[in-house]
């Protein structure tokens, strides 16, 4: 099925005048997984998009994976394997009528999409059983949001791995924390509640929460993220639980990528010895910045109050992984006045670990090209 709205077509334009380049570019994509990846967003993702327009007065909350926009593409590149592009958008509708959460409306989509790419639904009917609110709590809730205020129920992405397409689903804290529930209890306690995953995360779980709980700056979870596999069957499906650190220094960086120090062995410490040697050009510090500021040193935003600040973390559990793997999410372009600043910033800190793209200049001609 094509694209056939004028509002389905504006967004299969929009995906090849962006996702279109970034595949292209990406160098692990043959002609005919491109266009795979292509006509499944028109036959499926397009219509989820909703209107092309924006709304005046309109209150738009977005996710942490997402920079005010419907839809977002970005490139994952790791020192393992083959450049990976994703495409990921907010779950919305107009928050009218039965469902003024969107919540019935995401349900269906979520398991329409998960169907589409073949994927397995046991934790995201879990995570939707958790997050998404009960008649009751949907009245309570109608009068503490303000009217045209847009808060998406769940988030989707995928990744595109050759000519196939692995869902993710995001579930946020937001709605359950504003009816007075803890956003860490009610985070930690959806997982402790999933069904048996062929193997076991209270260990994990409980040293999170450990940390979390001592945490001496300001933290808040704010979503779970699940990749739609069977985790008994893959070895690369992972829980993600998201977090947000007010916070942007490198001390706040190296304690949570450490968990306050639980996490010791040589992997977390040549994490964090990687992360110092780049930190200065995550801030658009070029010059460097010298051993007695570079824990403390914390800059302004330019745009505060905007869901990219402070500091983001995913902590992932993984099957056959006895300890979590802690990453961190940087918004560098809050540290730099220009966007070509932040492509060059981003080149020389791939440079600066060894990346083909950033040894290459690869990164910024294909940020520059598609951006």
């Amino acid at each position: 099925m094509m694209a056939t709205t004028p509002d389905e077509q504006f967004w299969s334009k929009h995906a090849r005048s962006t996702l279109g380049p970034l595949l292209s570019l990406a160098g692990s994509y043959t002609a005919s997984d491109q266009a795979s990846h292509l006509r499944f967003f028109d036959e499926h993702v397009a219509s989820c998009l909703g209107s092309q327009y924006v709304e005046p007065n309109v209150d738009y909350w977005t996710s942490p994976n997402l920079s005010g926009t419907r839809f977002e593409i970005s490139h994952n590149l790791t020192t393992r394997g083959k450049a990976k592009v994703r495409f990921g958008f907010d779950l919305l509708r107009d928050e009218t009528g039965p469902d003024p959460f969107g919540e019935n409306n995401a349900r269906e989509m979520l398991h329409r999409l998960c169907s589409a790419v073949g994927g397995d639904p046991m934790l995201m009917n879990h995570l939707m059983e958790t997050f998404f609110l009960s008649p009751s709590e949907t009245e309570a809730l109608r009068d503490k949001f303000r009217p045209r205020m847009h808060i998406p129920p769940a988030c989707v992405a995928f990744d595109l791995e050759g000519h196939r397409q692995i869902l993710k689903a995001y579930f946020p804290v937001l709605k359950k924390a504003t009816l007075g529930k803890s956003p860490m209890d009610t985070t930690l306690n959806a997982l402790r509640d999933l069904e048996p995953l062929g193997y076991d995360i209270s260990h994990n779980l409980d040293l999170i929460e450990e940390y979390l709980a001592s945490c001496q700056v300001k933290v808040k979870p704010v979503m779970i993220g699940i990749d739609c596999l069977d985790p008994k069957t893959n070895q690369d499906s992972r829980l993600k639980i998201y977090a947000k650190f007010e916070a942007c220094t490198f001390a706040v960086a190296r304690d949570v990528i450490t968990l306050g120090g639980r996490l010791s062995g040589e992997p977390t410490l040549k994490k964090v010895n990687l992360l110092r040697s780049i930190w200065h050009l995550l801030l658009n510090e070029p010059d460097g910045i010298s051993d007695d500021k570079i824990d403390t040193l914390s800059k302004q935003d330019r745009s505060p109050g905007t869901s990219f600040s402070g500091l983001l973390f995913s902590i992932d559990l993984v099957p056959g992984m006895k300890m979590p793997d802690v990453k961190v999410y940087v918004p560098v372009f809050q540290y730099a006045e220009r966007t070509d600043t932040t492509f060059l910033n981003t080149n020389a800190a791939l440079k600066a670990v060894g990346h083909e793209w950033g040894q290459t200049g690869r990164f910024n001609e294909a940020a520059t090209a598609v951006l």
